[in-house]
């Protein structure tokens, strides 16, 4: 089993706004209760809204400002230091409203039946 991989070992998703790598999964580790990764997401560029039906979702900002779009719930502007949660099953979507990227180390939990159900983009 494989414990510990490299962020320059995972191929970034970037087909939902931003550069996702997620590092900590079933096909990675082995994982079978959550996924974990990384997110860059450059000035101006949004992260497309996007719901998981399985599990809830937590960020933590280590870089950058931004807002958190809850539809039909909030906005929430965030910064480096901040810890937010999205509810499972909530639309969201992430702006980049300051000069610099965001970076975010990201968790889901629990796990979807297929990767493609633990993400579904709108």
């Amino acid at each position: 089993m494989n414990y510990k991989v490299h962020e320059s070992d995972i191929t970034p998703l970037t087909d939902k706004g931003g550069e996702v790598r997620v590092l900590l999964s079933p096909r990675t580790v082995q994982s079978t209760q959550l996924i974990m990764g990384v997110a860059t997401i450059p000035p101006g560029e949004i992260v497309k809204e996007h719901l998981h039906d399985y599990g809830e979702e937590c960020f933590y900002v280590q870089k950058g400002t931004g807002k958190l779009i809850l539809r039909n719930l909030d906005q929430l502007n965030f910064k480096a230091g901040d810890a937010l949660i999205i509810p499972q099953g909530t639309i969201h979507s992430i702006e980049n409203i300051g000069e610099e990227d965001i970076e975010v180390v990201f968790a889901t939990a629990p796990l979807a039946p297929t990767a493609r159900e633990g993400h579904r983009n709108l």
